[in-house]
């Protein structure tokens, strides 16, 4: 179409048919683009008629909607919620405390799955005594060695922060504030031990190291602090970052900056550096 042409659609266009457009590049998933634009997933799936969790292809230009497209989303949000998707797995009850990602980290599986199989918004309010299918068994509890005795959790910390090059006194910071220094604390997501590494953080930093590492105490505290070292190495040493990316995620971090929720936790680890 020529430029002229073009322009003069976009000014006699609908809000809808002036939305802003977005090339999809290489590890972009729909729900980081819909936060990156402020908009959420079924507002922009809707807009661009797919799938909200089907295939995203690199180079794919997406039609980014204005906020005023809630009446589409809604009526899209409708249609999924008569209609899940994906057949399969068995039906649990949720219980009080319950979040969608809790359920599919208990399950071995990906919220986004979780919410497509029960025809869910992936970000929305989870109501206990709901129904809700899941596929598979949940995974055993973790079975942790027990911490031995005379194991000391601060002089583990002291140790792998000199291995590692990690500033000691925020290794301790971030231990004290995932478990207080406890040992045997395991969250409903499955993260446990003093650095509260989850199961799939434990994988992906053994590969970082080269060998697997005995689920212990102190190979817990040995997890924590060389993933941390890993942080601090992709965000440049930039230890505000690399701490929010320890809670929220590197990607996250990445994709979206510093989370509200993350800040609070990135100041008070900090002010515990100066105290530990």
């Amino acid at each position: 179409m020529p430029l002229l042409a073009a322009a003069a659609c976009l000014a006699s266009a609908t809000p809808a048919q002036a939305a802003s457009h977005y090339r999809v590049r290489w590890g972009d998933t729909l729900t980081w683009i819909a936060a990156d634009h402020h908009v959420t997933l079924t507002q922009l799936a809707a807009a661009n008629r797919i799938d909200p969790y089907g295939v995203l292809v690199e180079g794919t230009v997406l039609r980014i909607p204005r906020h005023g497209h809630a009446h589409g989303a809604a009526r899209m949000h409708a249609s999924v919620r008569r209609s899940p998707t994906v057949a399969g797995g068995h039906t649990i009850v949720v219980q009080w405390g319950d979040t969608l990602s809790g359920i599919a980290a208990r399950y071995g599986t990906t919220l986004q799955r979780i919410a497509q199989m029960n025809g869910l918004d992936p970000y929305g309010v989870l109501l206990a005594g709901a129904s809700l299918r899941v596929p598979g068994h949940p995974h055993p509890a973790v079975t942790v060695a027990p911490a031995g005795v005379g194991f000391d959790a601060q002089s583990s910390i002291d140790h792998w922060s000199a291995h590692y090059g990690v500033d000691v006194h925020l290794a301790r910071a971030v231990a004290w504030m995932e478990s207080g220094y406890q040992t045997g604390v395991v969250s409903s997501v499955g993260a446990w031990g003093v650095m509260q590494v989850m199961p799939a953080t434990w994988r992906y930093t053994e590969l970082l190291i080269g060998h697997p590492v005995a689920r212990t105490a102190d190979g817990n505290v040995r997890i924590g602090v060389a993933y941390l070292h890993h942080l601090l190495s992709v965000f440049g040493g930039n230890e505000r970052m690399a701490v929010a990316a320890y809670y929220q995620g590197p990607a996250a971090v990445r994709r979206l900056g510093v989370l509200p929720v993350s800040e609070i936790y990135v100041a008070d680890v900090l002010a515990l550096r100066a105290r530990l």
